[in-house]
């Protein structure tokens, strides 16, 4: 009874917020569709509402498990119109909330047993309860818990990839030809569909021979890394001629998209504590904090320099190792959800490597926070600011695509 009660309130509830959500109030009348859009509008993540159909399909004490995730809904729905926590806990008074909760402490459902015996369930299954709790919590911190979005992202550009970053395409914009446009175009789409392995014609390119085609990959794929640190599924590509086939295979971080949703669920998390952090700071004192944010964060993987996750910004916020690429990539994302103008550069530095460059009072220097990653904070060489004494053997590769770099003694916050 208790059941059909919180559903029937769930269904009750729904047009209001719906309607006040923006959305039309006949849409709340829809009875499943409702609960779906409810979920949408609250960010809650489609893979935690799948969870929890398993979970009322086949666990034992399967109305328990809803009964304490719901408890997350009115939390969520205070985050969702920017209250506080003390609304949320008014919220739980609702009756298609407290209902099912007052069931699970100390009420008994018929759901499963008709012959249960009437004890409350957190007194049958307390180690159980306490699992569940625990598990609520981490998921709502980590997964469900709403935060600000990127002001920049626009989801109807074509360069729009994930609410992590929005990339505005100024490599590609600006400074490749139509054939390396085509691949680039190529390697972006085949990217986002995790196409492993594919086949080129190298007419179709402008291509006059196999090696021009590796240059013309070679590029397109310097462009996406720049234009695109947000694509954590993306490490790198190589590419085999054979009898006249030109095959180009490419290497995945994160080997499929429901592993990807879920890292850039978490990321997301992660770099709004970051703003937060930020948000009173210096243009430089944001730029300290991040380096000092991916040294302590992070280690330099030594073991497999040349793996592919470790190039990925899923390792350095997801697994907290990682190399140089993965750290410029991890920087530039932060750096544009802090307001800091920056950009990713590859070049070499003895031997092949990738930093930032970040723009303070117009002026553009060298960033390199790798290099937090070797040495101890303790140190007096810990941070080197953006002294570009330090920097000026770095070789850029594709100078064109950036503006002049300061070469003479930078800036520095102690």
């Amino acid at each position: 009874m208790l059941v059909v009660i919180s559903l029937i309130s769930l269904l009750i509830a729904l047009p209001g917020f719906i309607n006040k959500a923006g959305y039309s109030l006949w849409k709340g009348f829809i009875p499943f569709y409702n609960i779906y859009l409810f979920f949408q509008i609250i960010e809650f993540p489609v893979i935690l509402l799948l969870l929890m159909g398993l979970g009322l399909i086949f666990l034992p004490d399967r109305m328990y498990v809803m009964t304490l995730l719901i408890i997350l809904l009115p939390f969520m729905t205070s985050d969702a119109f920017s209250k506080g926590k003390v609304f949320g806990l008014i919220t739980l008074f609702l009756p298609c909330i407290m209902y099912p909760y007052l069931g699970y402490l100390c009420g008994v459902y018929h759901y499963d047993d008709e012959n249960r015996i009437h004890k409350s369930y957190v007194s049958r299954h307390k180690l159980f309860s306490v699992i569940l709790i625990i598990f609520s919590v981490y998921m709502y911190t980590n997964y469900t818990l709403l935060v600000d979005n990127n002001s920049l992202v626009d989801k109807s550009e074509y360069h729009y990839v994930n609410e992590l970053y929005m990339s505005d395409g100024r490599v590609y914009n600006n400074y490749l030809n139509e054939n390396e446009m085509k691949m680039y175009e190529l390697l972006f789409e085949k990217t986002k569909n995790y196409d492993k392995r594919f086949e080129i014609d190298l007419d179709e390119y402008g291509c006059n021979n196999y090696k021009d085609c590796g240059n013309l990959v070679s590029v397109s794929h310097y462009a996406l890394m720049a234009d695109h640190p947000e694509l954590i599924n993306y490490a790198g590509y190589s590419w085999k001629y054979y009898e006249g086939d030109f095959t180009i295979s490419l290497d995945f971080s994160v080997s499929n998209p429901v592993t990807a949703y879920i890292g850039e669920t978490r990321i997301k998390r992660i770099i709004n504590t970051i703003k937060e952090d930020t948000s009173d700071m210096s243009d430089l004192e944001k730029v300290k904090y991040v380096y000092e944010w991916i040294g302590e964060n992070n280690t330099y993987d030594q073991l497999f320099t040349y793996a592919s996750k470790n190039q990925s910004i899923y390792n350095v916020f997801m697994k907290k190792n990682a190399v140089c690429a993965g750290f410029a990539k991890a920087s530039q994302v932060i750096f544009q959800n802090i307001g800091i103008n920056s950009m990713t550069v590859t070049g070499m530095s003895s031997g092949l490597h990738m930093w930032n460059i970040v723009e303070i009072d117009g002026k553009w220097y060298y960033y390199d926070s790798t290099i937090a990653t070797g040495r101890k904070k303790e140190s007096s060489s810990y941070y080197d600011g953006l002294r570009q004494e330090y920097m000026n053997s770095y070789t850029m590769y594709y100078s064109d695509w950036y503006p002049v770099v300061e070469t003479s003694n930078g800036l520095l916050v102690e």
